[in-house]
């Protein structure tokens, strides 16, 4: 191949488009063939210009250094180290400044001391075609003096233009070898070509080519030259390549085929070092299989390898994400200084950042100070890690604190900094002040940004406050700034918790229209939402659509639909995902099982949470206290006193006699189901003397119990004691109190109550109305409960079974049959089928009047006009009227 005349100095990246003057080789696809990849022959004549230009380049640098210049960038012995073809654009802004930019060294006149000052001076231009050259070096950004070298030395992978092929240290037969490998299709086996080179590659190469490979995401190619090399003795993996491989399938989440290769190669003998471990560890990790990680852990150390730092760096941030972890992670670090390690400036940073999972605030300041007496300075990174453990815990004065701190340390806070400090003003509800520091920012010439304005979302959205977060919302969209999916995630959830199922649906338009796509979050909290509410059918179409877009449901989306079936009533189903999840190789843990528990609680079915806890005790997970709560429910539910009173000892004997508020609070409300009065109170006392402050349920619970013991003086005083203490009654409370006074014959009283619940903004439900109407009909004012019944249909609610069987027996013990028989005509016309008990109550009120005969006529035209009745139903009431006929024939 003859050279070009105009060929430059520096040869430029193969993978460059070509331009005026600009030589390049020739296609990868028309060079290599067989013998292409002798020791001689066609490849030393693809090479030759390339060879010739580097000698050219480096005879240039000589000459120049011989008069005293010195490259302040892209010096020569460098280039030689890196193993590159040339230097590219490290500051290139994009990727397509990346594409066209080239390095263009800046040299440095030197006396005789050694000292130099930057001349204008520079290399030889490259090429002489376009403007290309002056937008490459407008893009490009170059660090002075000894700092490129610091970057050059830098590990592949570890900064973003690493993953480009002319920087990835691969020799000019490596850099062909790899544009022919990035060219073949699909599953194309790239060992044709590697077996033709084999004489000419080199571990070194090997090992750079995966890398790259891996940090460009093709790590199916990477694994394709990692399993050639271990076919061929001489080119077996080292060391080095073997964990660099185990990091790319950690990465990208190839778990399995990672453990593959490492128990493979254990068992053929190679002596994986700690960078194998780690980089298996890391990869457990990455796949949320924490227990796996730490096992390998505390095998690697019986198997005589030692930890590094970097091992210890790895499990300390596992156990900060497990949380509950603090012991363990104090215990690691004791471990590493024993094996002569100390902290360094990540280890320090993950244990403080491990301390926002359990809110451990004061131990995440301790580690702060430890680290600046071990003469550890803090970063940015370690600052804003101390306010998130603050933020998330809601302590936004300390959270202030270490913002002023920041800035007397001469770590001027960045936008991450401010994030940060508005989640914890978020999470206090401090939205004035949030609002403050956002202008603050602001004005520090800091443009609020995704996350800035998801902060402030967030807090909004966790404290309920659903308008100033859509204005945050709006106001975003308004100033350009584009929501990320956590964005669309935290509006749906708000509006899933809150029930406001259209403008949920609404966000999530928003986010197909946004080009983001759905992510597992999104479709848990859409199904949450749902299922917490007993939507059965919205719950199945979610998860229908989550499968039909190709979202592969987690571990978490399975303990929400069993959660969800629990509510809806359908534990059998419940099951049926428990089975079904475990099949598509997701093990349970405890949250599975505790919702599974739930769901057979609530049905009663206290036979299967025995059997399930045994089951969960078999898989390796002992109950806890959300365990032990299910269960009572499910004893009370299933009328089971006894035993419930004997798993009640078993709990306070397991724990000391000394339960946490879940149990206390369980206690309390399954008494008050179970209309157990003095132990309800002695429950209740004992919650408040432990410290803990019962929350609404738990006075709702004692307010029923009361209720239902006509201890109307002690409901009401709960009642105020309620309001006194900050707490806002819910609609259960105002349901319960009504149907107290109900209850009592306090019928006015008890439609106080719901112009009170109106008055405070609750809207009253299909409850509400059929306590009232319930309690104007027991006392015979049926003109109040017809008054109720059209109110609650001009509220747009639609009377149920309950609300017509009240309304016909009561007319018919009346003796206002003629009403009675009206009611049961309209209930039909509007779609409410009668059931046994309207029947019976209406049969039954003619026969004590001893309108028997009447009764049989009523029987007989149900007979003709209802043909859908139940046949069974329907020979019970008619026994039941021939019953009555006999007994008063004989009266």
């Amino acid at each position: 191949m003859a050279s070009n005349p105009a060929a430059p100095v520096l040869s430029p990246p193969p993978l460059l488009p070509p331009r005026p003057g600009y030589w390049r080789p020739p296609p990868a696809n028309v060079a290599f063939s067989e013998s292409s990849f002798g020791r001689h022959g066609k490849l030393s004549a693809i090479l030759e210009p390339v060879i010739e230009a580097r000698q050219n380049r480096a005879k240039e640098q000589q000459q120049l250094l011989q008069q005293g210049w010195g490259a302040v960038e892209g010096r020569p012995e460098e280039d030689k180290r890196q193993g590159s073809p040339t230097s590219a654009a490290a500051g290139a802004r994009n990727e397509k400044d990346a594409t066209h930019a080239t390095h263009v060294p800046t040299w440095k006149k030197y006396d005789k001391d050694g000292n130099g000052s930057t001349g204008a001076k520079q290399a030889p231009e490259i090429g002489s075609g376009g403007d290309w050259r002056e937008e490459a070096k407008a893009a490009t950004s170059y660090p002075v003096g000894g700092s490129l070298q610091r970057a050059n030395k830098r590990r592949i992978g570890k900064h973003r233009d690493e993953k480009l092929p002319w920087r990835t240290g691969l020799s000019a037969h490596g850099v062909l070898l790899f544009n022919a490998i990035s060219e073949l299709e699909g599953a194309q086996s790239p060992e044709p070509l590697l077996d033709a080179a084999d004489d000419t590659l080199s571990l070194h190469d090997l090992l750079c080519m995966i890398k790259t490979f891996g940090n460009d995401g093709r790590w199916q190619k990477a694994l394709q030259v990692f399993t050639w090399m271990r076919k061929h003795e001489k080119l077996n993996p080292d060391e080095p390549t073997i964990a660099s491989m185990l990091r790319i399938l950690g990465r990208e989440m190839q778990l399995t085929t990672a453990i593959e290769i490492f128990e493979s190669l254990k068992g053929e003998g190679y002596g994986l070092n700690v960078y194998s471990y780690t980089s298996l560890i890391s990869a457990y990790a990455r796949s949320g299989r924490s227990q796996d990680a730490l096992a390998l852990f505390e095998r690697m150390k019986e198997e005589g390898c030692r930890p590094n730092l970097v091992t210890y760096n790895v499990v300390i941030d596992i156990y900060g994400k497990r949380g509950r972890s603090w012991d363990k992670i104090q215990d690691l670090i004791v471990e590493l200084r024993s094996q002569g390690f100390r902290p360094d400036r990540y280890s320090y940073n993950t244990m403080i950042s491990a301390c926002a999972r359990e809110s451990l605030c004061k131990e995440a300041r301790g580690i702060f100070e430890e680290m600046k007496e071990a003469g550890c300075n803090p970063d940015k990174v370690t600052y804003n890690a101390l306010l998130d453990v603050y933020g998330k815990a809601g302590w936004h004065k300390e959270a202030s604190r270490v913002l002023q701190e920041m800035e007397k340390a001469g770590c001027p806070p960045n936008i991450v900094t401010y994030n940060e400090l508005l989640a914890a003003y978020g999470k206090s509800g401090l939205h004035a002040e949030a609002l403050a520091l956002k202008q603050q920012m602001v004005s520090k010439g800091m443009e609020p940004d995704v996350f800035t304005y998801t902060s402030l979302l967030f807090g909004y959205s966790s404290a309920g406050q659903d308008r100033l977060a859509m204005d945050t919302y709006l106001e975003m969209c308004a100033g350009g700034c584009k929501p990320n999916l956590f964005t669309f995630n935290s509006l749906i959830d708000m509006f899933g918790k809150k029930k406001m199922f259209s403008e949920m649906l609404q966000i999530f338009d928003d986010l197909r229209d946004s080009g983001c796509a759905p992510d597992v979050v999104t479709w848990n909290s859409m199904l949450g939402a749902y299922g917490r509410n007993g939507m059965y059918e919205e719950v199945a179409m979610v998860f229908k659509n989550m499968k039909k877009a190709g979202c592969k449901p987690e571990k978490d989306t399975f303990n929400i639909l069993i959660d969800a079936y629990g509510r809806c009533g359908s534990a059998d189903q419940a099951v049926g995902i428990y089975h079904g999840m475990q099949r598509a190789g997701c093990r349970p843990d405890i949250a599975t099982f505790n919702a599974l528990l739930a769901a057979f609680a609530r049905e009663g079915r206290w036979e299967s949470t025995e059997e399930l806890v045994m089951e969960m005790q078999k898989k390796g997970h002992e109950p806890n206290e959300v365990s032990y709560a299910s269960m009572l429910h499910a004893y009370a539910n299933g009328g089971q006193l006894v035993r419930l009173k004997k798993k009640v000892e078993e709990i306070y004997a397991f724990y000391n006699n000394t339960l946490d508020t879940v149990l206390l609070k369980t206690l309390v409300l399954v008494y008050s189901k179970c209309n157990l009065l003095d132990e309800a109170e002695l429950a209740f006392a004992e919650l408040q003397r432990n410290g803990y402050t019962p929350d609404l349920n738990a006075y709702n619970a004692m307010i029923t119990v009361y209720g239902k013991r006509g201890r109307v003086d002690r409901a009401t005083d709960l009642l105020d004691t309620l309001k006194l203490n900050g707490i806002a009654p819910d609609l259960v409370t105002y349901n319960v109190v009504m149907s107290m006074y109900g209850r009592e014959g306090m019928y006015r009283k008890a439609e106080e109550v719901l112009r009170e619940m109106q008055q405070a903004g609750t809207k009253p439900n299909m409850i509400t109305y059929n306590t009232l109407i319930f309690a104007y009909t027991k006392h015979g004012r049926m003109e109040d409960a017809a008054r109720i019944f059209l109110e609650m249909v001009d509220a747009g609610l639609k009377p149920n079974i309950f609300t017509y069987n009240t309304f016909v027996s009561s007319y018919a013990n009346l003796g206002m049959y003629t009403e009675a028989m009206n009611v049961l005509k309209y209930m039909k016309r509007n779609g409410c089928k009668p059931e046994e008990l309207t029947y019976r109550g209406l049969l039954d009120a003619y026969c004590k009047m001893g309108k028997v005969r009447q009764a049989n006529q009523i029987l007989q035209w149900i007979k003709d006009t209802d043909p859908a009745v139940d046949r069974a139903a329907l020979k019970r009431i008619s026994a039941r009227v021939e019953a009555w006929g006999t007994n008063h024939t004989r009266s």
